[in-house]
C-alpha cells in the first residue's frame, strides 16, 4: 500500500482537528462546571442579601413611624411655645400701656 504525502497531510489535519475538538470540549466542560459553581454562589449571596434587605425595609418602616411621632411632638411643643409667647406679648403690651403717664399742659 502506497501512501502519498497529501494523504498523510490530510490524516495529520484530521488528527489535529480531533485533538482540537477534544481540547475545546474539555475547556467547555470546565467552563460549565465553573459557571454552575458561580451561579450557586450568586444564589447564596442573593438569598443572604434578600434577608438583609427585608430587615432594612422593616427597620425603615419603624424608623419612619418614630420620626413621625417625634415631628408631631415637636410641632405640639412649638405651638405651645407660640401660645406662651403670644400671651406674654399681651402682658407686656398691657404693662407698657399702664406705665404711660398722663401729660397735661398747665398754662
Amino acid at each position: 500500500m502506497e501512501v502519498s504525502i497529501w494523504q498523510f497531510g490530510i490524516l495529520l489535519i484530521g488528527i489535529g482537528f480531533c485533538i482540537g475538538f477534544i481540547i475545546v470540549c474539555i475547556n467547555l466542560g470546565i467552563i460549565f462546571k465553573r459557571s454552575s459553581e458561580i451561579l450557586v454562589k450568586i444564589n447564596k449571596i442573593l438569598d443572604d442579601n434578600e434577608k438583609k434587605i427585608g430587615n432594612i425595609v422593616n427597620n425603615v418602616d419603624n424608623i419612619s413611624s418614630n420620626v413621625d411621632k417625634v415631628i408631631s411632638i415637636g410641632t405640639n411643643i412649638s405651638n405651645f411655645l407660640k401660645g406662651i409667647e403670644f400671651i406674654s406679648n399681651l402682658f407686656i403690651k398691657n404693662e407698657k400701656r399702664r406705665k404711660v403717664k398722663n401729660v397735661t399742659c398747665d398754662k
